[in-house]
C-alpha cells in the first residue's frame, strides 16, 4: 500500500518480498553506523520487516520502504515507530538511506512526508527524532523539516540529542 507520494519518492509499506533489497543496505556498516542495532542480516532484516508489517497492523503506521519514483528500486526507508524514551512512550521518526543517493535531499523528502502522514492521518500530535550527537548529517534533516532541540538523554548507551515535531493546529478566527 502506498502511505505518501513526493516528486521523486514513494513511501510504501514492505512486504516479504522486500528482504533482499533492503538487506543490501541496512546490512551496510556506513549506513547503520549511528544506529544502536548496528549492521543487519539477512535474517536481521526479515525480522524488521515483520516488525514494520506487525506495526501497520496494530498501530497504522510503522517504517515504510522508500522507491525512488524513477528506477521503482528500494533505496531505504522512514517512517513512524512508537519507542520508550526516559519512561515516556513516544512516536519516533526514523530514516536509513543508501549511500549511493545521499547528498540530494531525499532523506528530507522522505521525512517530510512521513510527518504529515502521522499528523494528518493517524492523528499524532508530537514527533521525536532520536539523534546520536555525532550525527551531523541527520540532525541536518531533521532541522530541515521543523524539528527542534527538546532534550538530551542517554538512549541505549548512546549519547543522543531529542529532536521534537509538534502538529501546528491551525484555528479559523469566529
Amino acid at each position: 500500500m502506498v502511505i505518501a507520494e513526493t516528486p521523486r519518492l514513494l513511501l510504501r509499506e514492505f512486504s516479504s518480498d522486500d528482504v533482499g533489497a533492503l538487506a543490501e543496505i541496512i546490512g551496510d556498516p556506513k549506513v547503520m553506523e549511528f544506529s544502536t542495532n548496528g549492521p543487519c542480516t539477512e535474517d536481521d532484516t526479515r525480522q524488521f520487516i515483520d516488525w514494520c508489517l506487525d506495526s501497520y497492523r496494530d498501530h497504522g503506521f510503522g517504517q515504510w520502504a522508500i522507491i525512488d519514483r524513477l528506477s521503482g528500486s528500494i533505496i531505504g526507508f522512514c517512517g513512524l515507530s512508537h519507542v520508550e524514551l526516559d519512561g515516556a512512550q513516544e512516536t519516533e521518526i526514523g530514516y536509513r538511506l543508501a549511500p549511493s543517493i545521499w547528498g540530494q535531499g531525499l532523506a528530507s523528502e522522505a521525512a517530510g512526508a512521513a510527518l504529515e502522514y502521522g499528523f494528518s492521518h493517524c492523528g499524532i500530535d508530537s514527533i521525536i527524532a532520536i539523534i546520536a550527537t555525532r550525527h551531523v548529517v541527520s540532525t541536518g534533516v531533521a532541522e530541515k523539516v521543523g524539528f527542534r532541540i527538546d532534550t538530551r538523554t542517554k538512549y541505549r548507551g548512546w549519547d543522543v540529542l531529542i529532536y521534537r515535531k509538534r502538529h501546528a493546529v491551525t484555528t479559523g478566527a469566529a
